[in-house]
């Protein structure tokens, strides 16, 4: 049975590892047990669509693993840097600068918060740096529109469209992300494909997930893609395997 309602979290699933410094009623101020930095969220906590985008981009981000800063790179799109930023600002209010410039090879930003990133790890339950990358399992139980917002950050991290138009692929170093990905997308109807390979730079082990055939493809518009590189050759695919449907 698909699910139609948000899950929420409520101030008292968050007692163990938070301190609550003030409830003005929609809004709570949390700080880590260990922590001196404060976030501010709403009361009770929805696992919404832009919380489900910044759990998508974590492929491309790292949840470092003394759990006191939240980081995100990416060279592909710009907009990202700023769209991971705006959300963090959006949902959690911290009361620490979040920072955005340019490191060696990449643009990135990040946060240096003990209560966000615990936030992230404990109550999002997004896997730490030394940790293999997952879907959060609240990402399974919720409605397909938090999946899909999940899955269009997620390709647009770590996914492509094959130039002769006949594959979607995600590529993960981690098999648990390969296989929760595939079943993320069985959910929403969407059939794909597990096959290792060696690539990288170095060369490494890792996990394609393959998805192939008109439905599929068809199903996929509900998901679609953010970076304009994907948009554009996502609509030569659907035009190559005649889909007249519009995609997010």
């Amino acid at each position: 049975m698909k699910e139609t309602t948000y899950k929420t979290i409520q101030p008292k699933e968050l007692n163990k590892d938070f301190e609550l410094l003030s409830d003005e009623g929609e809004f709570i101020t949390l700080k880590h047990l260990r922590g001196k930095n404060t976030i501010k969220i709403h009361s009770p906590f929805i696992l919404d669509e832009d919380v489900a985008k910044l759990a998508g981009m974590m492929p491309d981000g790292s949840l470092i693993k003394d759990l006191r800063r939240i980081y995100f790179g990416q060279d592909k799109d710009l907009s990202k840097i700023y769209l991971f930023r705006d959300l963090l600002i959006k949902k959690f209010s911290p009361n620490n600068k979040v920072f955005v410039g340019r490191g060696n090879a990449e643009y990135r930003t990040f946060i240096n918060s003990t209560t966000l990133a615990n936030f992230f790890y404990h109550v999002l339950k997004i896997p730490k740096s030394d940790e293999q990358m997952n879907v959060p399992q609240w990402v399974f139980n919720s409605p397909d529109s938090v999946k899909y917002a999940y899955l269009r950050e997620a390709f647009a991290m770590e996914g492509t469209i094959l130039k002769n138009l006949y594959e979607i692929r995600f590529i993960t170093k981690d098999n648990l992300f390969a296989v929760s990905i595939k079943k993320l997308l069985k959910s929403v109807d969407i059939e794909s494909h597990i096959t290792e390979r060696i690539g990288g730079t170095p060369p490494t082990l890792q996990y394609r997930v393959s998805i192939y055939r008109r439905e599929n493809f068809e199903r996929f518009c509900n998901i679609g893609f953010s970076l304009p590189f994907h948009r554009e050759r996502f609509r030569l695919l659907l035009i190559k395997y005649h889909i007249n449907k519009s995609f997010n």
